[in-house]
């Protein structure tokens, strides 16, 4: 495991940024499979790639993939293909039949069925699941990623690639990768800033805890190529061993 500290969350997202260029440049074949989140982490990633790496980074190369998805329409301001629409995706040259949304607004269970048969068509098998070159994931402060929550391990074991689950604090609906293949890709990065996200991040990467009790501590020990990058604020609580 790797642990990339920046003075600031906007150099975090370059340093992210900057490893995917790496991948890229790792992974040499035509097509580069990426899953990216939502939330406020991303939206500083976005914005950075619109605004810096428009023509940098080879787009035409990228098949864009999404972690997770809430059950909304796309025009709805909780969707995360929205988000990313808006702040790059319109910005970009990403041939569109390269950008594979989840259909928010589609019934979930039936939606992350359709979704997991097009990942498994797509992307090569890893030990019988799909295996992307990099998903660039959040984390929760109750320690979840995807929209795997607390309490939900069954999906950290699923054998599909994605699955429904609730949002067990306000019940919304929602389509989530599962564990098994955020356990493979060909790199698992976390992306978390902030120092709301301090306290859980130590918790999370922590050997003397029980870090598995959160699913992103159960990806961060068990992931086959882990990296996290993060700002000197959500860092202040890792302690000097981390550092």
């Amino acid at each position: 495991m790797k642990i990339h500290i920046s003075d600031t969350p906007q150099e975090a997202a370059r340093v992210v940024t900057h490893q995917l260029l790496k991948q890229l440049d790792t992974v040499r074949k035509d097509s580069f499979s990426l899953a990216i989140s939502g939330g406020y982490s991303a939206e500083l990633l976005f914005r950075l790639w619109a605004e810096m790496y428009y023509k940098s980074l080879p787009w035409y190369r990228i098949h864009l993939y999404w972690v997770d998805e809430r059950c909304v329409s796309p025009t709805d301001g909780d969707s995360n293909y929205g988000l990313a629409k808006k702040l790059f995706l319109d910005k970009v040259k990403i041939p569109h039949m390269q950008i594979h949304r989840i259909m928010g607004e589609a019934n979930p269970q039936h939606e992350a069925q359709r979704y997991s048969e097009l990942v498994k068509k797509n992307l090569p098998d890893n030990d019988g699941y799909p295996q992307f070159d990099m998903l660039i994931l959040g984390m929760g402060t109750d320690g979840h990623t995807s929209s795997v929550f607390p309490g939900q391990n069954d999906l950290l074991t699923s054998p599909q690639p994605y699955a429904a689950s609730i949002n067990p604090y306000n019940g919304q609906r929602r389509i989530a990768l599962t564990g098994q293949p955020m356990l493979r890709a060909g790199l698992t990065s976390f992306y978390v800033i902030g120092s709301e996200k301090a306290e859980i991040l130590a918790q999370v990467l922590n050997p003397n805890t029980e870090a598995e009790k959160y699913p992103a501590g159960y990806i961060a020990r068990h992931a086959d190529h882990i990296e996290f990058f993060t700002d000197e604020a959500a860092a202040g609580k890792l302690g000097n061993t981390l550092k």
